[in-house]
């Protein structure tokens, strides 16, 4: 016993010099903290976590087993600006991820990997979207999204033929297209007939401060991957250039990307921006001149960085649970969450009350964002089906 607690107290010394060390030191750069299990490190967490520019990963130590995380598998349909109606598919838990995007609106990555598996069977999954077609029969897409990125679920190309044996609609990816580079994630992503991927970044150091990927993942391999794709599969590439203000928004950024752009020749571009709340609370989206300047410098590109309009379909059947589901990848406006609930048969009085109760209950965090309030799923408005 003696020895433990001295091993403690020695644990929890090291840890908090690195902390004033860092405090010191870092401005933007961005550190994986793994830590052991105990007392020492849950003791000085919070004093880490909290340095300037938060750029923290908090990952369990390596013999760690992974939590179960509550999410449904299928929600919305969500009108989207680009896909129309569209069901949104969960293939892995929250915020398991190749990338810790500091503009994520997920939140930070608690699970930073490149590893593949299976994280849930097929047959829940495709049951969870037949279930929402039901609902929806006039749905333009079913979109694997995911809540964190979806080509590390090895069995995705199973789940989408399962999907397209059964309806005769259109399906999409959006993926950070990180593991292109692996011929099997090429392969499963092949079927879908849209694959969106994100190129936000054309040179290295803008990819490291950008997404703070896997120790493993470099802008040269992720490039290597998206050109082996787009040279095959270009007719279906949708690519999203993230614009995020003094990250990637300068002139030499813009024209690498635009670069990277006429090299990959994807059928579409689309400039987005963070407009929901971000990981990184510093991050802000681009001026409007900065996006002008992202139009002239990349070639094809389309605006896609103002606010959507839409209004947000109900659900008669459960009208708070699917209002839950949305939130818990898609961030509503106030507007946006009472028009759930309205779409689904409450009236405004009953809406707002039932918002307000969603809030107080903590099944939603109400989020500033540049002085507009959005909805996120909050902990104790956990799916039924659970990721194991």
């Amino acid at each position: 016993m003696r020895d433990s607690s001295k091993a403690q107290t020695g644990v929890r010394k090291r840890l908090e010099e690195l902390s004033e060390t860092v405090r010191e030191d870092v401005t933007r750069t961005c550190f994986s903290l793994i830590l052991p299990h105990g007392p020492p490190a849950q003791h000085v967490f919070s004093r880490i976590w909290d340095i300037p520019g938060p750029q923290w990963v908090r990952m369990a130590s390596e013999d760690q087993t992974e939590q179960p995380c509550d999410q449904a598998f299928a929600f919305g349909p969500v009108p989207s600006r680009r896909l129309g109606m569209s069901i949104g598919v969960n293939v892995v838990p929250r915020k398991v991820c190749s990338y810790n995007c500091v503009y994520c609106q997920l939140g930070r990555t608690t699970k930073l990997t490149v590893e593949r598996r299976v994280y849930t069977q097929t047959d829940p999954v495709v049951q969870a979207v037949r279930d929402k077609l039901a609902q929806a029969p006039h749905t333009d897409y079913v979109t694997v999204v995911g809540d964190g990125e979806p080509t590390l679920a090895s069995n995705l190309g199973e789940v989408r033929g399962r999907i397209a044996s059964e309806w005769s609609g259109r399906t999409a990816l959006l993926t950070n297209g990180s593991l292109l580079w692996m011929s099997e994630v090429r392969s499963a992503a092949a079927g879908f007939d849209i694959v969106l991927p994100t190129i936000s970044a054309g040179d290295q150091a803008t990819f490291r401060r950008l997404h703070r990927p896997h120790v493993s993942l470099s802008f040269e391999r992720c490039v290597r991957g998206l050109k082996s794709f787009c040279s095959e599969h270009a007719d279906k590439i949708w690519a999203e250039v993230m614009l995020v203000r003094e990250v990637n928004d300068s002139t030499r950024s813009l024209r690498a990307i635009g670069a990277l752009i006429k090299e990959l020749h994807p059928a579409e571009v689309h400039l987005t921006a963070p407009i929901r709340p971000p990981s990184v609370s510093t991050i802000q989206p681009p001026m409007r001149d900065s996006v002008e300047l992202a139009l002239s410098e990349i070639p094809g590109s389309v605006d896609f960085t103002r606010p959507e309009a839409s209004e947000m379909p109900g659900s008669r059947a459960d009208p708070v649970r699917h209002l839950i589901d949305i939130a818990g990848t898609h961030p509503l406006r106030r507007a946006q969450a009472l028009d759930v609930l309205a779409n689904s048969g409450m009236s405004g009085r009953e809406a707002d009350e039932a918002l307000d109760s969603l809030v107080r209950s903590a099944a939603v965090i109400a989020l500033d964002r540049q002085g507009e309030v959005f909805y996120v799923r909050g902990r104790q408005g956990a799916g039924r089906n659970t990721f194991k």
